[in-house]
């Protein structure tokens, strides 16, 4: 049977000092009592040896509080026993039936009630009871039985009514710290929203501020990787004819930035949310096919369309290796940094489609000298972080200047205009192709290693040499270019003397006897 009640957290204040300060006073005042009486020898040396012995446990239980972490049940049980002993010893002395020593019957009953359960105060009135009888039964008469039973019945009231009592304050009282605890878990849970919303508000007024495509991806990446510290995203942009391409990922809190196309085959999933402004939470994942998620071990995801002006332009997703790792709160955190990364993104690229009308060579259509520095500078920057590859491609028109002489200017102009169109067929969106000077032209080629970029670069001297430009009031004409290939870090040199290495690679192939590719 439980004896104690459960005590467990409580808002109450311990009655544990009080207990042990009423139990000193109840020893002095009672061994004081019979010393001034004039009792004998006998009875004086019981009283002491028993208050000495109630004493010493007393200071046991003392240094028990002191210590802590301690469980006080049994401390409490030995000094309920020392207590109805020497109660009872004297009452005994002092006068059987006509001692008000117990009066402290209540005392111990009434304040031991206050722990106990109600099972236990029931017992603990019981054995106060039959105590107190076996102690006075030689004083118990018929004259007496009115006042012996209104003692007993109030050692069995008082003790009753305080548990009562105190079982009900104690249930009430965990009803109250439950009630806390969830008012905390409320309160901390209104801080950490309220702290990502600062954090998010902060963030999206930073990536306004942001016109370069490529920083706003980084910014978003360490936005969810970083900040909201998910396991996994992914950053997704449409591409041409509504390709979708990762354009940034962030797993483990590791940032990568290379470009990789999303298989329509086994990402429906994605799909689907790049069509409809609906985000999406799936809370597992396992076994399905139409999602190929970044880590193994995924196993809930959340996705989220990039949407501005009611238009979607890319997909933020994020993912957790645990099942039903998202909420809606999470749903709408990742939907509040969606909504500003797409305006962001937005931002930027009407900010380059501006410095494209002021960066754009007139007659070619394709970059100017001044947006191919800045870029390459870019790229060499981009380069260097993250330790990718970088190659250029450097092409010049095989006796041109001849051409023109023979030919004239516009005619000079329109085969310009020619090889420009057969170039960009040759070479992907990313690639970065500008005009150098007059006849030359140059192609920076992101995260290509030199085997590819010479492969490229053959290409395009193939289909030069094999078209034909001109026709109609233009004499058909045939030219062939020279090119210069080099390639970060396969040259061995620092990607800053990049351009320099690819002029000097095209002034071999020029000096090669042209209409060749020249690679250093």
């Amino acid at each position: 049977m439980r004896i104690f009640q459960d005590k467990g957290r409580t808002i109450l204040p311990s009655v544990d000092f009080i207990f042990l300060i009423s139990r000193l006073l109840t020893i002095f005042g009672s061994t004081w009592f019979v010393i001034s009486s004039g009792h004998s020898i006998e009875e004086y040396t019981s009283v002491s040896i028993l208050a000495l012995a109630y004493l010493i446990t007393l200071y046991i239980f003392w240094r028990l509080i002191r210590l802590g972490n301690h469980d006080m049940q049994k401390p409490y049980l030995a000094i309920m026993v020392f207590e109805i002993v020497f109660i009872s010893m004297m009452i005994k002395i002092t006068g059987g039936i006509q001692s008000d020593f117990y009066l402290l019957y209540y005392l111990t009953a009434t304040f031991t009630a206050y722990l106990m359960t109600m099972r236990a105060t029931l017992v603990l009135a019981g054995i106060l009871s039959i105590t107190y009888l076996v102690v006075i039964q030689r004083d118990i008469t018929i004259d007496n039985g009115v006042d012996l039973f209104l003692r007993i019945g109030l050692i069995w009231s008082f003790p009753l009514a305080v548990a009562y009592v105190s079982a009900h304050v104690h249930r009430s009282e965990q009803r109250l710290l439950k009630l806390f605890d969830t008012l905390n878990q409320r309160t901390s849970e209104l801080e950490k929203s309220q702290a990502n919303l600062e954090m998010i508000y902060e963030n999206s007024r930073i990536l306004a501020g942001i016109l370069d495509v490529d920083e706003v991806i980084e910014n978003v990446m360490n936005i969810t990787g970083k900040l909201l510290a998910y396991p996994a995203s992914g950053l997704i942009l449409m591409g041409h004819g509504d390709n979708l391409i990762y354009r940034g990922r962030n797993i483990s809190g590791q940032n990568n930035f290379h470009l990789k196309a999303v298989d329509d085959q086994k990402a429906q999933l994605i799909n689907r949310v790049a069509k409809q402004p609906e985000p999406l939470i799936v809370m597992n994942i396992a076994g399905r096919t139409d999602y190929p998620p970044l880590r193994m071990n995924t196993c809930s995801v959340m996705l989220v369309p990039m949407v501005t002006h009611g238009n979607i332009n890319g997909v933020l997703l994020a993912e957790s290796p645990q099942e039903g790792a998202f909420t809606e709160k999470d749903l709408k955190i990742l939907s509040v940094v969606a909504r500003s990364a797409g305006m962001a993104l937005e931002n930027a690229t009407l900010h380059r489609r501006m410095e494209e009308l002021t960066i754009t060579d007139e007659l070619t259509g394709i970059y100017n000298y001044r947006y191919f520095t800045m870029k390459l500078k870019e790229e060499q920057r981009r380069a260097s972080r993250y330790g990718l590859p970088l190659s250029m491609i450097m092409l010049d028109i095989d006796w041109f200047k001849n051409f023109n002489d023979n030919y004239g200017h516009e005619v000079g102009n329109i085969v310009l205009k020619g090889i420009t169109g057969v170039v960009k067929k040759c070479i992907r969106d990313v690639d970065v192709f500008a005009r150098y000077g007059g006849e030359e032209f140059v192609i920076i080629l992101p995260q290509t290693p030199q085997d590819e970029v010479v492969k490229i670069g053959e290409r395009i001297r193939q289909q030069i040499e094999t078209t034909v430009f001109g026709g109609g009031d233009i004499p058909e004409l045939k030219v062939t270019i020279s090119a210069g290939v080099s390639s970060f870090p396969e040259n061995g040199k620092p990607n800053e003397e990049l351009l320099s290495l690819v002029d000097q690679a095209l002034y071999r192939a020029k000096g090669s006897g042209k209409n060749t590719v020249c690679v250093i």
